[in-house]
């Protein structure tokens, strides 16, 4: 091991062989030629291609190999190429091109070679997969961390030049969704022929000009070969060494891609804490809405299916899901997938709390173990009918079913005493939801949409607390027992139908003119029931004493809106105003309350292009928010061991204000990448908890109240590509201020919080991948107290192939946590593994170590407005894990 980073060391010095050679693309009237391909083309084997895209000055800079002989040919849209020869170890260091005009407008850029390593098109990137992959990558996500702008998170999220892809392809079809992560984990690397990477994607294409679409889409193209087979891996593992644990890993990814069929299957068993998709994954699996109706709340909750299942002590998981895609004639595609996910956990968490009073502190320690289960099934399918070329048909039906098992033991100790809650707690959910869309362009000045959008969700959860001793004493209607238990039952059936019809005119180039006429109308039923059963088998109910809740709950919206789009020379802007009818209707206890309200929103988007590298963006937005059912619930509910809350009927709406301002910079001429986003957030008139807190115990009900609450945030990040490493350095600030009641007394509270990192990587395929970074936080508060945390996180990865057959790979995290007294904590997570597989086998044979220092627990600090805690989280012991994959 020591030997290979000394040779890789080494090796990141010596790159003198180098010949850069630099110069300017334009016109034959000098007029710089922004974004033209350059290509410099070895002309003797065993060197690599080299490329660049010439900046808004027509600048481009390439690096060469000095023994080498390059053809570099320049392309243009609608200009004819020019071919320069570059001989071994010329001492040409700038080389001009000037462009002549072919006479024809051509659609995109055509390069007459062999690789293509980068296409650009208006709103398209297309990258040549073989251009940029060594052939030693196993997954879809190690070729996308080597295209240049392109990055993955650790939860498969993928970022292009700073914007997050929002929808994945294959093919053109949607993939399980269009989510990323089961994409870029299980699709296999030399399947892969191209990666499209389009901005604004739009699935209607005839809509694309006038839709506004912020979605952008990554699209990957197979290799023909794997358009017409099975292809795939399965995976198999069992724990070494140490056996008694029986640690085992399952895993398949198949795949069928055919001009008509596609199907796709994964399959995932594992109790090593490895998940298979992240909670927004998840979301979009559930969402079940169409697109244009897509700032809508979801109904439905499925955050235990998607947590971080590694922060556990015990964990069993079952995955399997299938997507498929069928033309069933020219007009008519159908769609579809379906999800099974079951999780088995067991958590452990010791945690030191200080509730602040205002007059006094109350401290506890608390150690909370838990084991849960959770079962999910969703059925999803899809049709796409277009019985033209100007008209567009979608349906679209989504059946979930969920269930949450859930036992749960808290041993609290206080200052004052000590006590020991369990509990049991079971949720049956199911949901069905389903939408109809219609698109028709009548002419190049006018098309029409249409979008009805429904949604239903039944949710029962049910809960069940012991005691050894009487809590929430004043708070629930206790009767003297040798224990105490009480039962909760909870009803909410909630059922939405939206519907949004919009006319668009496009009048000219520069003027387009956009009609809404929609209406949201939701209903909701929540019904709760709590109650003490006695040893003695009789029962103390609640109900006399204020607990149980019968709502219904009716909230429509009408409303009309207007939105002017125009451009002039680089400013594209479109100022909107819609006009609202809000109607709340509630009844409980016989009493109906009626909120109507008439609203003007406004609205305005602004874009700048300085050039097709460079924009800035300004979004502005009015909008009021509306109370829930269980806000409005007027009786008490018991919430958990130490929390009672009672809603407000009387609440109306929130009012606030959002605008944000973003900035995008792509230079390769420099290899410099800037992105930054500044936003702004002001509630008006704010619904906020008052807080009674006795102790431990807090009794809860909303207000609305005219304290305004804003939100400053800002990030950005900066990449600078130094020879053959990477440079990124990184920031996020934010500033929340808002008022907060605590026993009748009304505070001003700040929370800050400020985060700058820097991460250092190589960036050359013919080296191992290796990086290293550093992150620092920063977050305060001040209110009723004041109190701060620090964290210092260290982490390095690394991939490094030797032997031509063997790869080692390693991850390593250090953090540190550090509270207002100078106290630390810290702790540190490192797994590796060694691979072996021959370039053309089928075998690969891998042996795994995850939590390598065998670390038991995980540390952190937090605080809210009237908690400070101290964490303890207890984690899975070290994993030594050996599998054999097999590769179709």
């Amino acid at each position: 091991m020591f030997k290979t980073l000394l040779v890789f060391l080494l090796t990141t010095l010596s790159y003198s062989q180098v010949h850069t050679i630099t110069g300017v693309v334009s016109d034959d009237t000098n007029k710089p030629l922004e974004s033209a391909n350059v290509i410099a083309k070895p002309l003797q084997e065993k060197a690599s291609l080299k490329f660049a895209i010439a900046d808004n000055k027509g600048r481009y800079r390439l690096e060469l190999e000095k023994e080498v002989k390059y053809e570099i040919t320049v392309s243009y849209i609608s200009f004819i190429e020019e071919v320069f020869i570059l001989e071994p170890n010329a001492s040409v260091l700038t080389h001009d091109f000037k462009l002549k005009p072919s006479g024809e407008q051509l659609k995109e850029i055509v390069i007459k070679h062999e690789f293509k390593p980068i296409l650009i098109k208006k709103d398209t990137l297309i990258f040549d997969v073989k251009s940029f992959a060594n052939g030693n990558e196993r997954k879809m996500k190690e070729i996308l961390e080597k295209l240049p702008g392109v990055e993955v998170d650790k939860n498969g999220g993928v970022t292009v030049q700073g914007k997050k892809v929002t929808r994945m392809l294959v093919e053109g079809k949607s993939f399980f969704g269009g989510g990323s992560k089961l994409a870029v984990e299980n699709i296999p690397a030399d399947a892969l022929d191209k990666i499209e990477v389009i901005d604004n994607f739009n699935e209607v294409g005839f809509m694309k000009q006038v839709s506004d679409s912020d979605d952008l889409a990554m699209n990957v193209k197979l290799k023909v070969d794997k358009k017409k087979f099975v292809f795939g891996d399965v995976e198999a593992g069992a724990e070494v060494g140490n056996a008694d644990n029986g640690f085992y890993l399952g895993h398949a990814a198949l795949f069928y891609y055919a001009p008509k069929t596609n199907l796709s299957v994964i399959a995932d068993m594992n109790n090593i804490g490895k998940r298979m998709f992240t909670y927004s994954d998840l979301m979009r699996f559930g969402g079940g809405m169409s697109s244009f109706l897509s700032g809508r709340k979801s109904l439905t909750n499925l955050y235990s299916f998607a947590n971080d299942n590694a922060d556990v002590v015990e964990n069993r998981s079952q995955f399997g899901a299938v997507n498929f895609s069928y033309d069933a004639s020219p007009k008519l595609a159908i769609s579809g997938f379906g999800i099974f996910s079951k999780v088995i956990t067991a958590s452990r968490t010791e945690s030191a709390n200080e509730y602040l009073n205002n007059s006094s502190i109350a401290f506890e320690n608390k150690l909370q173990e838990a084991s849960n289960q959770s079962v999910l099934g969703i059925g999803n399918i899809k049709l796409d009918y277009s019985p033209t070329k100007k008209e567009k048909w979608y349906y679209n039906a989504q059946y979930q079913s969920s269930t949450n098992d859930l036992i749960s033991t808290i041993n609290s100790i206080t200052n004052i005493n000590s006590s020991l809650f369990e509990t049991i707690s079971k949720a049956d959910n199911t949901s069905v939801k389903q939408y109809v869309e219609w698109h028709k362009s009548y002419n190049p000045h006018h098309t029409t949409t249409l979008v009805v959008n429904q949604a239903y969700d039944n949710n029962k959860p049910q809960n069940n607390w012991f005691a050894d001793q009487p809590f929430l004493s004043g708070l629930i209607p206790l009767e003297d027992d040798l224990t105490y238990t009480v039962t909760q039952v909870k009803k909410v059936k909630t059922n939405s139908v939206d519907a949004l019809f919009k006319h668009y005119w496009i009048i000219n180039d520069f003027n387009h003119l956009y009609t809404n006429v929609g209406n949201n109308f939701s209903t909701s039923h929540l019904e709760t029931a709590s109650k003490q059963l006695i040893t003695d088998g009789s029962i103390n109910d609640f109900t006399s004493a204020g607990f149980g809740n019968n709502v219904k709950y009716q909230l429509n919206d009408a409303y009309v809106g207007i939105e002017y789009k125009f451009r002039v020379g680089k400013l594209t802007s479109k100022p909107g105003l819609y006009l609202h009818w809000y109607r709340l209707l509630t009844t409980q206890s016989a009493i109906e309350n009626t909120l109507s309200k008439t609203l003007f929103q406004p609205q305005w988007d602004i874009d700048y292009e300085f050039n097709k590298s460079e924009t800035l963006r300004l979004m502005y937005k009015l909008e009021n928010g509306f109370p829930e059912v269980s806000q409005l619930a007027n009786q008490f509910s018991l919430q958990n061991y130490n929390l009672v809350y009672k809603g407000n009927a009387l609440l109306q709406n929130e009012k606030y204000h959002s605008a944000s301002l973003i900035y995008s910079k792509m230079n390769m001429y420099r290899g410099v990448n800037w992105n930054g986003m500044l936003r702004y957030n002001k509630k008006v008139n704010t619904i906020r908890n008052e807080i009674q807190l006795d102790g431990i115990n807090q009794f809860s009900t909303p207000v609305l109240t005219d304290n305004p609450e804003t939100t400053y945030s800002a990030n950005g990040s900066f990449t600078k590509r130094i020879y053959r490493f990477s440079l990124r350095l990184n920031s996020r600030l934010s500033w929340f201020n808002y008022s907060q009641t605590l026993n009748s007394v009304t505070t001003t509270n700040d929370r800050t919080s400020q985060n700058v990192g820097i991460l250092f990587k190589t960036a050359y395929r013919k080296w191992p991948d290796f990086s290293v970074g550093y992150n620092k936080g920063y977050n305060q508060f001040s209110g009723i107290t004041k109190s701060n945390f620090q964290t210092d996180a260290l982490t390095a990865a690394g991939d490094i192939t030797f032997f031509k057959f063997w790869t080692y790979k390693f991850e390593y995290e250090n953090l540190k946590n550090t509270n207002n007294n100078n106290q630390s904590n810290f702790y540190d997570i490192a797994n590796t593994s060694l691979r072996y597989q021959k370039k053309n086998s089928p075998f690969g044979f891998e042996l795994s170590i995850n939590n390598l220092f065998d670390n038991n627990v995980k540390n952190d600090y937090s605080f809210s407005d009237y908690l400070i805690s101290e964490r303890k989280t207890f984690i899975l012991p070290r994993v030594f894990m050996f599998s054999i994959s097999y590769k179709l």
